[in-house]
């Protein structure tokens, strides 16, 4: 029982590294392809999915994993209301979820108060009053969440095919391969590890590298899924309320205290220990000019991760390599949130 805490601590401490050094923001790669015309963005997005997805099947294929035979249904107007709402507000706040969580480490005072209020919006909508609306939310126009070529040789194939053309595209595309230079202030490993900056091929790769690494890890503890990060931030909030019941989250193995748990914790203590390291760790406090607008925007991803079963993470680049029709579906309406937020909240930018 030990082990599975202490697995689900150190995935997360590494995920939480990975994504503090990289300093990737999956809703920052989204809005910077309307708001820079950084099409290049759509490249590294699709390279996360590809190679955690060329992973998560070939493990499938060697039977280290066992793909789950059944996916539950979902509800095309809950999943598209959810997902939008969650896109919108992650660009309120400046990042999702899981940056949220990477805020916490690093010293920024607006990741725990965001992080306080997903909690206390998702709660409401999943176990507290606002449990009716998302019942009869997901009763509306459900569909089967089944592709019969998941369980085939084929996706591999499909994606080792992807691979070799984001590969090419990025070789064309003749993008920076080397890191950044500057003034450093240490030397040696913690120079490499915590100071030097990584290249976003790089910074995709290795994240595609993890994610899809998790689903062995969490497989060896029963857990059949990769990394989700709602359902975990949320299992804290169950296990000291114990609510009657509960509608919401994307990964029912995380609803309960367990290795989920503990992954958010390791992502936290991973950004902490690696801006701690890095020389960057500092308390940033909130801007006036921002709370407002980060306060509701926490609020509507908390709801949104119940309607929309999943977060940016779960469903855009978790869900997606793994196939599921209700995380592509999810990502097309994440994606239209983070659109119009950005077209509505950076219109001065657009304009110009």
């Amino acid at each position: 029982m030990a082990g599975k805490y202490i697995s689900g601590l150190l995935v997360g401490i590494v995920f939480g590294y990975v994504v503090r050094k990289s300093r990737i923001c999956f809703t920052g790669l989204i809005r910077d392809v309307f708001l820079m015309k950084d099409r290049f963005n759509i490249v590294l997005f699709s390279l996360i999915i590809v190679v955690e997805g060329t992973i998560y099947y070939i493990l499938s294929v060697t039977s280290l994993i066992r793909i789950p035979l059944y996916l539950p249904p979902f509800s095309l107007i809950s999943v598209a209301l959810g997902s939008f709402i969650f896109g919108f507000g992650a660009v309120m706040c400046s990042g999702c979820l899981t940056a949220t969580l990477v805020k916490c480490g690093d010293g920024r005072v607006s990741g725990w108060l965001y992080l306080l209020l997903f909690m206390i919006s998702d709660y409401f909508f999943s176990a507290g009053p606002g449990i009716g609306v998302s019942k009869r939310l997901r009763t509306a126009l459900v569909v089967d969440d089944d592709l019969a070529v998941r369980y085939s040789y084929a996706p591999l194939f499909i994606f080792i095919v992807l691979l070799a053309l984001l590969l090419f595209i990025i070789k064309r595309h003749s993008y920076e391969s080397h890191s950044v230079s500057g003034r450093y202030s240490y030397t040696g490993i913690r120079n490499i590890l915590f100071e030097r900056s990584w290249p976003a091929v790089f910074n995709s790769v290795m994240t595609g590298a993890v994610l899809g690494a998790v689903f062995l890890i969490s497989e060896m503890h029963g857990r059949h899924a990769g990394i989700t990060i709602s359902s975990p931030v949320m299992s804290w909030v169950y296990y000291f309320t114990d609510p009657v019941e509960t509608c919401g989250g994307c990964n029912p193995y995380d609803e309960t205290l367990g290795w989920g748990s503990m992954l958010v914790i390791g992502i936290i203590l991973g950004s902490f220990l690696t801006a701690a390291l890095g020389g960057e760790l500092r308390i940033i406090t909130v801007r006036k000019s921002e709370l407002f607008r980060g306060v509701i925007g926490a609020l509507l991803m908390g709801a949104g991760a119940v309607w929309g079963l999943g977060c940016l993470l779960s469903n855009g680049l978790v869900g997606t390599a793994q196939l599921s029709v209700k995380s592509w579906y999810a990502l097309v309406f994440l994606t239209l949130g983070i659109w119009a937020s950005t077209k509505i909240f950076f219109a001065s930018y657009l304009r110009d």
